[in-house]
């Protein structure tokens, strides 16, 4: 999703802070990202980005007061006051680079947030010289513990209008994608651009609303859309036949239970490229259930909770539009009946750590992953914690920078949007370096990458802890469906390897 927010000019760094552990140099390799380092996107985020977004949350809850006065009476008025309050002491304190405080509230998860924080080196808790990681997280953290420590503003979601907007001005790029994604046929070419188109998504509406199309091509070509934003010429990596292939192996093998786990990132017209995908899997029988993992709370600006489930889904519903209507209804029988479920909320994708450290942080959340058979994590920040927010060397293994975690078969899709990245060929950052110095933080390249499991079949930690199953949540009203046959095609595997792939 495209951030539409302006950022406006914002006091520098304080003087205090600008002493030897700073440099005026980029990231180095092999490293935290920090915003110690000046020239690194990291600093020029916690500087510049961080304080326009919180400003930008100042004056929604300005604009928004009218109607909250409304609702709450004048203690409403007096909570809005403290929470602009709060928030313009955390830009402060941001600014000023200054200690994490410990969380002393109603926050659920805050006897973990201050075990972390109490366990980071003193000299590691600001934000500045903290993991870049580390100190978003924080701050993303601090500002909705603002509204959770009031008796009416708790389930206020203040980047509800931006994912809302996103998804309303992108009525062209749905009903082309809605129209060349019936009947797909089953096989690999129709995945592959369902996984391209959904990589690209945050910026592929922009590029599919201002496309002109010739004569000759359709809107309701899933070819034709996939060339529409020349999708694979930044693809840096393309595992997606691994993706494929690890899929078509459960279904040889006679697998009864294919359980797919997609860990979210952005609402809005993201989302909706998402369940494009998902549906394929479910309508093929590629898997016999998808889990969609959420945020907690207000997270990073645009990223999915499952009230923007419900919301797209039933704004889907509600549109004029028959084929985007019709879309909304199947979307719903399919979460009626269980076959795409959302997943039981869980704080730690709004916590800190790599998730190389799930496993200790939270076992049921690791048992949950390692009951499926897949596990697809979407977008930059995803990929972040998957890396641990480390500067690997670009050229290391997808699987080895992973660092053990490996709980089932693993997907990324990303595009790259910070300086971490890995299991590029010899030589491609290099090479892309000199073309395009900005190119780690253009968010105008991209990667899939793929790793299988270490489990064998006869262990799975999901099945033992009675969570490999999710209850079904019926929260749609819509009519029973018609009977669906899959189309019978014959199935293409290509039979590249990796070494191929990287020469």
């Amino acid at each position: 999703m495209v951030l539409r927010i302006s950022l406006g000019r914002h006091s520098r760094l304080s003087e205090k802070t600008t002493d030897s552990e700073f440099t005026e140099g980029p990231t180095p390799r092999h490293s935290l990202l920090s915003g110690r380092f000046k020239q690194s996107f990291a600093f020029l985020s916690l500087q510049e980005r961080m304080p326009g977004i919180m400003q930008q949350i100042i004056e929604l809850l300005l604009e928004c007061r009218p109607e909250l006065v409304e609702r709450f009476g004048e203690q409403g008025r007096d909570e809005i006051q403290h929470v602009i309050e709060c928030i313009e002491r955390l830009k402060r304190e941001l600014q000023r680079d200054r200690q994490f405080l410990l969380f002393h509230g109603n926050e659920p998860d805050k006897d973990a947030w201050n075990a972390f924080i109490l366990e980071l080196p003193r000299h590691k808790r600001t934000y500045f010289r903290a993991c870049w990681l580390h100190a978003e997280c924080y701050l993303y953290r601090r500002i909705y513990s603002f509204l959770e420590n009031t008796q009416h503003l708790g389930g206020f979601d203040y980047f509800a209008h931006l994912k809302q907007d996103d998804l309303q001005i992108s009525e062209r790029a749905m009903c082309a994608l809605a129209a060349a994604t019936r009947n797909l046929p089953k096989n690999y070419e129709s995945f592959s651009n369902l996984m391209r188109i959904n990589m690209w998504s945050n910026r592929y509406e922009i590029q599919l609303n201002a496309y002109i199309f010739q004569e000759d091509e359709l809107h309701s070509d899933i070819d034709v859309l996939a060339k529409v934003a020349d999708l694979d010429r930044n693809l840096l990596v393309d595992d997606s036949i691994f993706v494929w292939n690890s899929l078509m192996r459960a279904k040889l093998k006679g697998q009864r239970e294919v359980i797919v786990d997609f860990i979210c990132d952005n609402g809005g017209f993201e989302f909706f490229t998402d369940m494009l995908l998902l549906e394929f899997l479910v309508d093929n029988g590629m898997a016999t259930q998808v889990r969609l993992h959420v945020k907690a709370i207000p997270w990073y600006i645009s990223d999915v909770l499952s009230s923007d489930i419900l919301w797209t889904v039933n704004y889907l519903i509600d549109h004029p539009d028959a084929l985007l209507s019709a879309l909304g209804l199947k979307w719903a029988r399919l979460m009626n009946a269980g076959k795409i479920s959302i997943a039981p909320t869980s704080h730690f994708w709004t916590g800190p750590q790599p998730y190389f450290v799930m496993i200790d942080s939270d076992l049921e959340l690791y048992k949950m992953l390692s009951g499926g058979y897949l596990a697809i994590f979407k977008g930059d920040l995803n990929y972040r914690r998957l890396m641990g927010d480390y500067i690997w060397d670009p050229n290391e293994e997808f699987i080895t920078c992973l660092r053990g975690f490996r709980p089932c078969n693993i997907c990324a899709m990303r595009t790259v949007k910070c300086e971490v990245v890995c299991g590029l060929p010899e030589g491609k950052a290099d090479d892309l370096l000199r073309t395009d110095p900005q190119w780690m933080t253009s968010g105008n390249y991209g990667v899939i990458q793929y790793t299988d499991s270490l489990k064998c079949n006869c262990y799975q930690v999901g099945r033992l802890s009675g969570l490999f199953h999710l209850p079904i949540h019926r929260n749609f009203k819509v009519p029973e469906p018609e009977h669906e046959t899959d189309e019978s095609q014959q199935q293409r595997q290509s039979r590249k390897s990796r070494q191929s792939q990287k020469t």
